[in-house]
């Protein structure tokens, strides 16, 4: 085994290119042993093994950092395909949002006692609602699941109203076509492990912790289960057209729409565009995601929406009067998409900046 070895390492050697190898009479031994015809001594064997360590020090050293450059690079391309996506899909069905985007959003209000698996959820029964993982939420892979702590960190949830003298923001996202947007059951939202996931009534599945949960960018889906395993899926969506004018819906937004070139009194809504999607096989073959976050992450790609306007925004650390849509100006035609979000909530051009290594500390 080892003659076999040192034998395949020769031939190896017999073919490496030295010009990699910086030390000059190391080189110098190493392309006369190259012409060599005869056997090797002990000392040749040990320059030979010396001289491919070297290369492949080489080797390593030309590719460290390539793959994190790589992944950026997609994500910028994925983040130019799907902004093209969404004109197109603008410009064939004459409305500006797809339907069943994801919210990002944990709530209550689902209903647990279906026989047949479905977990339909009930928009006037929420109470609370969290983002998917918080809180809790971390970059680091396999620490903690769910939103990544850079995107989660970046959102505020507050309550839309339908009411067009009060908000009327629902009512601008059903007149730009999101009429359903999609919700996780608070039930599997969590970063703790022992609780259950209510299925068919009374069965119930183990309820994972969200860090170990295999496919955590499905969990907005209806739920899958085979032979009474949980496959994917908790969630369901909110049917915005069945709600009175004095109902309210939780949704994410962003805390500080500046920094991705919106207005900074621009009230600006998240979704995530999951495989539910109604422009995911008619415009786009498969649901985006991005492969800079970790596999415990979400990693589908957001898009942020202006639905409203107030003075001030909407402030993560010191909450203003423009928390409370009461107060938001609505302008129905003034509806737009402001940038599409990679998993850590930068748009397109922070992450140019980012693969650049311009990025702002």
């Amino acid at each position: 085994m080892i003659t076999s070895k040192m034998k395949e390492s020769i031939a190896k050697f017999m073919k490496a290119d030295l010009s990699q190898v910086k030390d000059t009479e190391l080189r110098a031994k190493g392309e006369k042993l190259q012409s060599k015809q005869g056997g090797f001594t002990l000392l040749e064997l040990l320059v030979v093994v010396a001289i491919l360590a070297i290369i492949a020090g080489s080797v390593i050293a030309s590719l460290d950092g390539k793959e994190e450059g790589a992944a950026q690079a997609t994500a910028v391309h994925t983040m130019a395909t799907l902004e093209n996506g969404m004109r197109v899909f603008e410009t064939t069905e004459k409305r500006l949002l797809p339907d069943q985007l994801e919210t990002l959003l944990c709530v209550d209000g689902f209903d647990h006692t279906q026989t047949d698996g479905s977990l339909p959820l009930d928009p006037t029964a929420i109470t609370t609602a969290t983002v998917l993982g918080g809180p809790g939420n971390s970059n680091v892979a396999r620490v903690n699941g769910g939103l990544t702590a850079d995107l989660a960190g970046g959102l505020v949830i507050a309550n839309l109203l339908a009411d067009a003298s009060t908000g009327g923001a629902y009512s601008a996202l059903i007149n730009a076509g999101l009429t359903n947007p999609r919700y996780v059951s608070a039930q599997t939202c969590d970063q703790t492990d022992g609780e259950t996931l209510t299925l068919n009534g009374s069965d119930a599945v183990p309820d994972l912790a969200l860090v170990d949960v295999t496919k955590p960018n499905l969990l907005f889906r209806d739920p899958l289960t085979e032979d009474d395993e949980w496959e994917y899926g908790a969630g369901a969506a909110a049917d915005l057209t069945a709600l009175a004018v004095t109902d309210t819906l939780p949704i994410a937004f962003l805390a500080e729409p500046a920094e991705i070139g919106a207005d900074e009194d621009d009230i600006v809504a998240v979704f995530g565009v999951g495989p539910d999607s109604s422009m995911i096989n008619e415009i786009i073959g498969r649901a985006p995601s991005d492969g800079n976050v970790g596999p415990d992450k979400y990693v589908h790609f957001s898009i942020a929406v202006k639905v409203a306007e107030c003075a001030g925004g909407i402030e993560a650390t010191a909450p203003t009067v423009c928390t409370n849509p009461a107060n938001w100006t609505v302008e129905k035609d003034e509806v737009g998409i402001v940038a599409v979000l990679d998993g850590g909530g930068d748009a397109y051009d922070d992450e140019i900046a980012e693969a650049k290594g311009n990025e702002e500390e």
